[in-house]
């Protein structure tokens, strides 16, 4: 993973951010330690496996991750894990909001607060002392002026790979690897004779079409349940997030999201447990701003369109797919419209259906099954539609 710029201009945020990655994995192709070091042609400080031609981390799974996701342990080690949780409801339940209330001061909790949080936690089977989930509290009154707390919680990184592996114990093959966009790029084979300055400009666009910010900062996470191919996520942070939402470490958190959204795509199980959740919380935050802006943040995926919205993946209306081979004048048109060059579309496709993005835009659609190809079409088509509603 490069950090585009001077090692002399490397700021303390960027800094810390490449120790936590250090500390929390490994190279997820030999499992070698990740090493900060200076890479002399292009002048900047990178993190990552000492041999260059190994890309992606894995995380250090620690023993109460691994206990947690099902693995056998030593029966010590695990005691003295089980000694540390709330959960499954081992603890009286004024014990155990004594324990919230302690174990968060920052969220500033009364008693109904911690109750509700603690009734999350039990439903999610998460155990908020294990760091698998924590509560954000905001402060919010009613018309009387009456002041109450609302408590929104977060389900970590941890998390979200625990309820995948509880859930789907016959399937889970571990968590996925994770690389910056612009490193992922440079594994693919249509990108490894680019230059890095024109994989960042590819990366550029590709992030204008998933969120709209060109300079966000976005994660991709590759990995497989048990008998499946790769699935490939996107995670991402926004700047405008910026004091909003995780003010520390925003690349991190985008990682962090790219891991979040696998787990959810590639085990489905644990997205339809979180869908009832989901609207509880909506439901419970009304009309607290922020708290909205968490959940869309944190639980996008999760979150069902409105009736009669149009979602992604669904055929919509657009030029016949003849097979699976598409109109082509309609689509360099189309392209053209939405400002998307043959690199972003072949990067998008490859990214989304999991097929090679060597050779030119055609060879790749050619790799497209009809509905595949039919989806893909689909997007173009939302997103050409989308651009004409804004120019009007």
């Amino acid at each position: 993973m490069t950090y585009d710029v001077k090692r002399e201009e490397v700021t303390q945020e960027q800094w810390d951010e490449m120790r936590d990655i250090a500390k929390r994995n490994v190279c997820s192709q030999c499992g070698a330690e990740l090493q900060v070091h200076t890479n002399p042609e292009k002048g900047t400080l990178e993190i990552g496996c000492l041999n260059r031609d190994h890309h992606g981390f894995i995380e250090r799974a620690t023993y109460m991750q691994e206990f947690r996701r099902g693995t056998e342990i030593h029966p010590a080690i695990r005691d003295n894990i089980e000694r540390k949780m709330i959960l499954p409801g081992g603890q009286p339940v004024e014990v155990a909001l004594a324990m919230i209330q302690t174990r968060f001061p920052r969220a500033d909790m009364d008693e109904p607060s911690a109750a509700l949080f603690l009734w999350d936690c039990v439903r999610l089977d998460l155990d908020p002392l294990l760091g698998e989930i924590f509560p954000a509290t905001f402060k919010t009154k009613d018309k009387n002026n009456v002041e109450h707390k609302v408590v929104q919680p977060i389900i970590s990184e941890d998390g979200w790979l625990s309820l995948a592996a509880r859930s789907c114990a016959e399937d889970w093959a571990g968590p996925p690897r994770t690389m910056r966009l612009e490193e992922y790029l440079q594994t693919q084979d249509a990108y490894k004779e680019k230059t890095h300055t024109e994989v960042k400009e590819i990366a550029k666009e590709i992030k204008g079409d998933l969120c709209n910010d060109t300079e966000a900062y976005v994660w991709v996470a590759i990995g497989h349940r048990k008998d499946q191919d790769d699935t490939i996520t996107y995670g991402w942070y926004k700047k405008s997030e910026q004091g909003v939402v995780a003010k520390g470490l925003p690349g991190n958190q985008a990682r962090v999201r790219a891991i979040k959204r696998w787990v959810r795509e590639v085990f489905p199980e644990a997205k339809a447990n979180m869908k009832e959740m989901t609207a509880t919380w909506m439901e419970r935050a009304k009309d607290v701003q922020e708290v909205q802006q968490i959940i869309e943040a944190e639980y996008r995926v999760v979150i069902e369109p409105e009736p009669g919205a149009p979602a992604t993946g669904i055929v919509m209306a657009g030029p016949p797919v003849e097979g699976n081979s598409i109109d082509q004048t309609w689509l360099d048109e189309t392209l053209k419209e939405i400002k998307w060059s043959t690199d972003t579309a072949k990067t998008w496709v490859a990214a989304q259906f999991g097929v090679a993005a060597d050779g030119k835009l055609n060879d790749v659609l050619s790799r497209l099954t009809r509905e595949q190809a039919e989806q893909f079409v689909a997007h173009i088509q939302e997103k050409a539609t989308q651009n004409q509603a804004s120019l009007l």
